[in-house]
């Protein structure tokens, strides 16, 4: 047939063209180098990516902490009744727990509607933001979590607590730090002042406010901070600003990350010194602290 190559051209033309086995595995060879190279870089650039939302869903939280002040006689957002000690919001320092509580949980949509309804109609945060994905870490794992009635099994959305230091729970001389600032215009060093913390609670959603015990000048950890970003956390501080924070010591990491298994992690013992002692220490202000 006219424009054909002859039979013999034809055949010659498929064996320049075709490859042979040996550079068909060298190829493959290089794309999965190239894959196992790359996939690293990957998941380190997605956590960052995660990590920065995080900060910026504290920066979220810390400006609404403001704007509730500036509505409320420059009052910060308190944990408990200054007078009586009574809970005002339990969850995380800032709201009331999740509507219908733990016991009515069936499965993940049941408890992720409670824990919605609870953040609209009680959080003094709300209004401020309105947000529900701000108030959740998007590393933070436990949402794929089987929810377990009155059993805590590490199932949760909330990622944030507030910290004691700053209208915490309750007023007189709550775990040792004293009184708390209940005024944002009593805190002398906003910037460098703690306000809310990346945490998580064994027992599912955060329990009150994160603390750590103060004996004279010093402090023993009670609550370890949450760990989803390849061991840094998130602070939100009192003039409104988010910093992350690369956690070091073995025993804060095994408490945090014990933590948000949902194990019990009540009982640990960290260090008494160090960049993370140092940390906590210089960021958790109250009246009266050096």
């Amino acid at each position: 047939m006219k424009g054909l190559l002859p039979k013999r051209d034809r055949t010659a033309l498929r064996e320049v063209a075709a490859f042979s086995v040996v550079e068909l595995l060298v190829v493959i060879v290089l794309i999965a180098i190239m894959a196992a190279l790359l996939l690293p870089a990957l998941d380190k650039a997605k956590e960052q990516s995660k990590a920065a939302a995080c900060l910026n869903n504290e920066k979220q939280l810390a400006a609404a902490l403001h704007m509730y002040a500036e509505d409320n006689a420059d009052r910060i957002v308190q944990m408990a009744d200054y007078d009586t000690g009574d809970d005002i919001y339990p969850a995380g320092g800032f709201w009331g727990g999740p509507v219908p509580g733990v016991s009515e949980w069936s499965n993940q949509a049941a408890a992720f509607a409670a824990v919605v309804t609870g953040l609209q109609t009680t959080n003094a945060l709300y209004s401020y933001c309105e947000n529900i994905s701000a108030y959740h870490c998007p590393a933070d794992p436990r949402l794929q979590r089987i929810p377990a009635p009155n059993k805590p099994n590490g199932w949760a959305f909330d990622s944030y607590s507030r910290t004691q230091n700053t209208g915490g729970e309750p007023y007189d001389d709550f775990w040792g730090a004293g009184a708390t600032y209940m005024k944002m215009t009593e805190i002398l060093r906003p910037s460098e002042t703690f306000a809310m913390m990346e945490s998580a609670d064994w027992r599912g959603y955060n329990v009150g406010t994160w603390v750590v015990q103060w004996k004279e000048r010093t402090f023993e950890w009670v609550d370890p901070p949450s760990f989803w970003h390849l061991n840094v956390s998130s602070s939100g501080f009192a003039d409104g600003h988010g910093e992350l924070h690369k956690w070091a010591d073995p025993a804060i990491l095994a408490a945090g990350h014990a933590a948000a298994l949902g194990l019990n992690a009540s009982d640990w013992t960290g260090p008494t010194n160090g960049p993370d002692y140092q940390f906590v220490d210089s960021h958790y202000l109250f009246p009266g602290h050096p």
